[in-house]
């Protein structure tokens, strides 16, 4: 008589990622991990024996949202099947120290350096595939992280204490993962750090090395570059993206402010008249170039006149997608007890001033596509009735971008093809194949 077989069902682990790309890709490896030793992933909540809140803590709004999502997860330990509750990311290595008294329930707090090997020990798991991850859809789009934590100082960042200094890593594991990204399906590779040009500067090399040698080795038809510093868009570095046509004509330069005196307070090298020139530069160097940026408002010290300098600056620079944000004081930081502090319902109007201004210029520069032939990449079937696909253009990156809406064709996610402007609106753009 043969003898039987006993079947042992794996837990279920579900997560929930929270914050920016960087921490999508490592909420990412985290799954991968998981599923590789044979556990299952769920997206209910409720049938989940292992729940892991992967967070961020960048500003107050994203701490807020940690704290909820640990309470919401914490009662899946009294009226869900959990047993296991993991905290991770930035929250965790940020605060864990301070309140895990406080959530008796979380069972794991790991850091964003320690994860590994806490996961490690507590699900005997492997990692022998470091770059490995359980892409999220649409596979055709993908974040690469090629450096860690930052090296400058900002006086209203915590990065820094958070993550640690600025560490880039190697090329040769960069190109190991952008291959493996491709072999997977990856047509658009969105290169992330806290800042990718400063990327190389300390291990001797630079972006445009890193950007040769994917461009030399890998087929990706769209490269695009996230978050880069003012100080660093130097002119080899433009004349590069000038040159290549698979290298998205898209500058994401968050540049904070435009005002000396608060950029003085906010520890960024760059002043007014070097910002205005690096403007000048990119549309010179880069014909059709979109770029975008990102404001502080509300910086402790700021004047209506620094106000007003912005105003102009917007005006003028007629930038292509802009973010605006009320200042969160962050403990740990400079500008933490620096004065005088700014009223948050005086912050809040100014970024709302600020948008009407930048929604005006967007809705005009958006018509002067209409007409015009660019190609898209086919991101995901659209909820709404009247159109077939959501889909962007080289100069719109994913989440934070406006979309090309597309009525006509059928076609595989991922696709990138030629279409048609054939309308706007303030953000969007709508589009018909060619």
């Amino acid at each position: 008589m043969q003898g039987l077989i006993y079947f042992i069902a794996m837990p279920k682990v579900a997560i929930q990622n929270l914050g920016c790309s960087k921490n999508l890709v490592d909420g990412d490896r985290i799954i991968y991990s998981l599923k590789t030793a044979g556990y299952e992933i769920t997206d209910d909540f409720s049938e989940a024996e292992v729940i892991i809140v992967n967070t961020c803590a960048f500003i107050r709004e994203a701490q807020e949202e940690a704290i909820e999502s640990i309470l919401d997860c914490a009662t899946q330990k009294t009226s869900g099947k959990c047993v296991t509750l993991i905290v991770s990311g930035c929250f965790s290595e940020r605060y864990r120290n301070e309140v895990a008294d406080k959530f008796p329930e979380v069972d794991i707090w790991a850091g964003v350096d320690d994860w590994e090997k806490l996961l490690k020990n507590k699900f005997v798991i492997q990692t022998e595939n470091p770059y490995k991850r359980e892409l999220q859809e649409p596979v055709a789009t993908q974040y690469l992280k090629i450096a860690e934590g930052c090296s400058h100082g900002c006086t209203f960042c915590v990065i820094p204490n958070i993550r640690g200094t600025f560490r880039s890593r190697p090329i040769d594991a960069i190109l190991q993962e952008a291959l493996w990204l491709y072999e997977m399906g990856t047509r658009e590779l969105i290169l992330v750090a806290q800042d990718s040009s400063f990327y190389g500067r300390d291990i001797g090399l630079s972006l445009q090395v890193l950007l040769e040698e994917l461009l030399k080795k890998a087929s990706f038809p769209w490269i695009r570059v996230m978050y880069l510093h003012p100080k660093f868009v130097d002119n080899s570095l433009l004349a590069l993206f000038a040159s290549e046509k698979r290298l998205c004509p898209y500058f994401d330069i968050p540049l904070q402010h435009i005002s000396d005196p608060i950029l003085k307070l906010m520890n960024r090298p760059s002043r007014a008249s070097d910002i205005y020139s690096l403007i000048d530069n990119i549309r010179t160097t880069v014909p059709g170039a979109t770029i975008r940026s990102a404001f502080i408002l509300g910086f402790p010290g700021e004047t209506e006149k620094d106000f007003r300098a912005l105003q102009e600056f917007v005006e003028h620079a007629r930038l292509d997608k802009l973010g605006v944000f009320p200042y969160s004081p962050e403990e740990g930081t400079k500008a933490f007890t620096m004065k005088p502090r700014i009223r948050t319902s005086t912050a809040q109007r100014r970024c709302e001033e600020l948008m009407l201004i930048q929604r005006e210029i967007s809705r005009e520069l958006l018509e002067e596509k209409i007409g015009t032939s660019l190609n898209i990449i086919i991101d995901r079937v659209s909820e709404d009735p009247d159109y077939n696909y959501e889909a962007r253009t080289q100069l719109d990156a994913p989440e934070v971008d406006g979309k090309v809406m597309i009525s006509e064709g059928s076609f595989d996610i991922g696709s990138i093809l030629p279409v048609q402007i054939i309308g706007s609106d303030d953000y969007d753009l709508y589009g018909k194949p060619l």
